[in-house]
């Protein structure tokens, strides 16, 4: 009986704690605290399966409630706004409590005037906004920003994500799009696509959240419907776009199938790509659109024309396009194995990049691009090992490093490239400490002298550079060169032969 009162104690206290949190939102006062947020968050997930509850929840929630939630929300993936999208889902999904009154949602404090509105007059009268009204709370460069670096891209922790404050809610963004293409709504066609709304469906295809590439897949369907109806508004490149979605649509094999980056992110750009026919590029990609009626979604669309240009006047853009590409598109090791996928009977992926970097025909802009591909690659330990193993990487940095023609910058990223390498490869190698077998303890040994004489080749290029990389990397490769950090097995493999 004591613990049936407890128990009842506690659900009661925390009834009222939540009543006070809802009280203290609807102060137009009083900043919205991330606690506060969190705490009702959590509630209502747990609360979410007990009919009693719900039925409380119901009747606690006010339109004043939500409308505050709204215009304190800014479409982030900051931790306040992650909060607020928490609780707007679960009252609608859980609790059956509508949000279409509000629609077509806006957000943030330039949202409080039609909200207020709202609230006044009610939805009959209220005059909602358009849907280009809605279009214009967005900016597309955050957009753009969010359909590269979103986290909803891959479950892999990437150390150097932007801000959270600088990418927008890929799961709000998307859903919104899909209720401004709901119903026949009016539309307009160009300003969708100039807000990027379009280019971050494409790329949502690619994200690792089921429930986000459906609603991709629904934003998608209903732009392409919304073009064919005969009173939508026409523009030029209407039918361009009609194409472009059709050969998506016949390229997709299973139903919500995820694409890889680099495919998701080529239609993104061929968005943008077909309202400036200026550009260099159009021509080679949009040639190689009309060639067929679908594309192969598990290769890199075009890389050998692109990066092997045969084009007198143009052959740099074109090359830059494609390693811009391919470089906001190394994500996850899937993606790196796609650009190995496309030369299927050699694997020549990475050797191509390898060889481009030190050719004649590379110019300044191309040897970064790829240098910073590497960087992305060697985020992942397993690709490490396969750049280490398989491609040679780090005998390449060592003999470009001997190049004279390569600048201070490209010197010093060489080097850092290599650091991260070696690091990679000691912590793989140096894993199996308790191992006794002899071929093993051979193999480690192997490793730490090819590092150790391939790394002093990059310390003494390092001194050569008289700017600050100099003192940050050269301490660096030198405490990792140490046998000490590297294996302990090795001294008791030397003194045994």
């Amino acid at each position: 009986m004591a613990s049936r009162k407890r128990k009842k104690m506690e659900e009661n206290i925390c009834d009222n704690d939540i009543q006070t949190d809802i009280s203290r939102i609807l102060l137009e006062d009083c900043d919205l605290d991330i606690t506060i947020l969190l705490r009702i968050r959590n509630y209502l997930e747990n609360s979410k399966d007990k009919e009693l509850e719900v039925q409380a929840v119901k009747l606690k929630i006010e339109q004043g409630f939500i409308i505050r939630l709204l215009c304190q929300y800014d479409a982030m993936e900051s931790v306040k706004d992650r909060a607020i999208f928490d609780i707007l889902c679960l009252l609608e999904r859980s609790y059956q409590i509508s949000l279409r009154p509000f629609f077509p949602m806006v957000w943030g404090k330039r949202a409080k005037d039609n909200y207020e509105k709202l609230r006044q007059l009610g939805q009959l009268l209220h005059t909602k906004l358009t849907a280009d009204q809605v279009l214009d709370y967005l900016n597309p460069k955050l957009v753009w920003n969010t359909l590269l670096k979103s986290e909803q891209t891959t479950s892999i922790k990437i150390p150097e994500k932007d801000s959270s404050n600088e990418l927008y809610d890929a799961r709000f963004i998307l859903r919104l799009l899909a209720t401004l293409l709901d119903n026949h709504a009016k539309i307009n066609s160009r300003k969708f696509i100039d807000v990027n709304g379009l280019s971050l469906a494409f790329a949502a295809t690619s994200f690792i959240s089921r429930n986000e590439r459906c609603v991709a897949y629904l934003v998608l369907r209903r732009f392409l419907l919304h073009l064919t109806e005969l009173d939508t508004d026409s523009f030029p490149e209407k039918c361009l776009y009609i194409y472009l979605l059709q050969i998506f649509k016949n390229s997709i094999e299973k139903p919500i199938q995820r694409l890889p980056h680099v495919v998701a992110h080529f239609f993104a750009r061929v968005t943008k790509l077909i309202l400036h026919p200026e550009d260099p590029v159009y021509q080679p990609v949009l040639s190689f659109l009309l060639l067929k009626p679908n594309i192969d979604v598990q290769n890199v669309p075009e890389i050998y024309k692109l990066l092997l240009s045969s084009s007198i006047e143009h052959y740099n853009k074109e090359r830059h396009w494609c390693l811009r590409l391919i470089l906001d598109s190394l994500i996850e090791p899937n993606d790196y194995n796609i650009l190995q996928k496309r030369f299927l009977a050699f694997r020549y992926g990475i050797k191509l990049l390898l060889s481009l970097f030190g050719s004649i025909i590379a110019d300044q802009e191309t040897r970064k691009y790829i240098l910073l591909s590497f960087r992305a690659i060697l985020q992942h330990r397993s690709l490490a090992n396969d750049l280490y193993v398989r491609q040679n990487l780090h005998s390449w940095i060592v003999l470009t490093l001997q190049n004279s023609k390569m600048t201070s910058w490209e010197r010093v990223f060489l080097c850092q490239l290599f650091i991260t390498l070696i690091t990679h490869i000691r912590d793989i190698y140096s894993g199996n400490v308790n191992s006794d077998s002899m071929e093993t303890n051979w193999r480690k040994t192997i490793v730490y002298k090819t590092c150790e004489m391939l790394g002093n080749k990059v310390c003494n290029e390092l001194e050569k550079e008289n700017d600050d990389a100099k003192s940050t990397w050269l301490l660096q490769l030198r405490q990792l060169l140490c046998k000490d950090s590297w294996m302990p097995s090795i001294e008791s493999y030397d003194v045994q032969n």
